[in-house]
């Protein structure tokens, strides 16, 4: 296979949802943002060499009728070994100057002389946190030749499969629990529910689940994941610094005494994440919660969980659950790949073992507790590299959880 970089946008064929976060105003001082959608289609031409690709938003120009179409054509250049791209919009029909670069590291960098009303702009389209469903692109403008830039664009991007819906990769995933204010649960289930699910999703995120617990009123706890601590980092900055946050951030916040109990996780085995959601996510507006309990196993340890108490479970404590009526969904470890976003705090050097199960009932995780077999395998356990007995979150899952009992 030829490695000159013809390939490098290979990623970009199939289909997308794209979610576009747009300066109002550039090159003004402006932080004031809008936010519309669109799907993409990309298909290869020239035999690999370039492609095109269709965007249907469903944004109207100012004293536009019509929702804006755009259209990219990118070419390589088999000689000079670099790509050349051209954008034309519905609102003229005219193909721009191309912008042209490679991809070093994963990154790709492409700068192109423009105009912006008639002002001419050094422009520079970057793609990043490329992945096989996630792909992430802005453009930025200097006019000073390239000392300042501004960043007036993201894109988004989502693949979506045959059926419509958004595929996941969750490599790595945040145990999230937070305390809040006395009274205040529902309030915040209600603002997560109806405007920080999708945002989240739509920059690389996946929204795993949100509950209830029962046996703590002012508690919340959710699960998200994400294809790699690369994208993580990306989707993190690109969600808690992009406009929906900065909308919503004051009334969420406003809930929370505390949000720092976080876990970073990653599958104990190859095969020990848990599954792919059965049916579509609840739409917005959805009030009656989740059918179904889940209950989160947390087990502390004195040293990582690969270095024995793995197989201790495997043994000792996974064949005690289904006879209680837990359904094993999942198995996870603690992450130490250090944090990349320390704007959110996660638990650092807690080695942990974690596991999900769907509960026939909410009494199961108590009837487990309870058993003579739990309480010999605990006390063993604690002789040979467990902190404490292990945690069991009964969680009610919320209207829109994707993990259910």
């Amino acid at each position: 296979m030829n490695h000159d970089g013809r390939h490098d946008f290979d990623f970009l064929h199939g289909h997308w949802q794209v979610r576009n976060e747009r300066l109002r105003e550039r090159l003004a001082g402006s932080d004031d943002w809008e936010i519309f959608h669109a799907t993409q289609t990309c298909e290869p031409v020239l035999g690999g060499l370039g492609n095109v690709d269709a965007f249907l938003s469903d944004w109207r120009r100012d004293g536009g009728e019509d929702t804006f179409q755009g259209m990219t054509l990118r070419l390589f250049d088999l000689q000079r070994r670099r790509w050349n791209i051209w954008w034309a919009g519905s609102h003229d029909g005219v193909l721009e100057p191309p912008v042209s670069g490679g991809f070093a590291d994963g990154v790709g960098v492409f700068e192109g002389e423009l105009e912006h009303h008639g002002r001419p702009v050094r422009a520079r389209f970057v793609w990043s946190a490329i992945g096989a469903n996630t792909a992430h692109w802005h453009q930025q403008f200097s006019i000073d030749g390239g000392a300042s830039w501004e960043t007036n664009w993201h894109m988004w991007l989502r693949r979506r499969d045959a059926d419509g819906r958004l595929p996941h990769e969750d490599a790595v995933i945040e145990l999230r629990r937070y305390t809040l204010k006395p009274g205040r649960r529902d309030e915040l289930i209600e603002l997560f529910e109806r405007e920080l699910i999708e945002p989240q999703e739509a920059v690389g995120m996946h929204v795993i689940g949100q509950f209830r617990e029962l046996d703590e009123p002012d508690r919340y706890t959710w699960v998200r994941g994400f294809p790699g601590h690369a994208a993580r980092v990306e989707a993190l900055h690109g969600f808690y610094g992009g406009p929906t946050w900065k909308r919503h951030r004051d009334a969420a916040n406003a809930t929370m005494i505390d949000s720092d109990d976080v876990r970073l996780l990653k599958p104990a085995r190859p095969h020990s994440a848990l599954p792919a959601a059965q049916r579509e996510r609840a739409p917005v507006g959805a009030s009656a919660d989740a059918d179904g309990i889940v209950c989160i196993g947390v087990c502390e340890l004195d040293a990582p969980a690969q270095a024995g108490f793995l197989e201790r479970f495997e043994r000792d404590f996974a064949p005690l659950l289904e006879p209680a009526g837990l359904s094993l969904l999942g198995v996870y470890v603690s992450d130490d790949t250090p944090n990349g976003f320390p704007r959110l705090p996660v638990r650092e050097g807690e080695p942990t073992l974690v596991w999900f199960c769907g509960c026939a009932d909410a009494q199961a995780p108590r009837r487990l507790a309870e058993t003579p077999q739990w309480r010999a395998a605990v006390a063993d356990a604690l002789r040979a590299g467990l902190r404490r007995a292990p945690q069991l979150l009964r969680l009610a899952p919320t209207a829109r959880s994707e993990l259910r009992g």
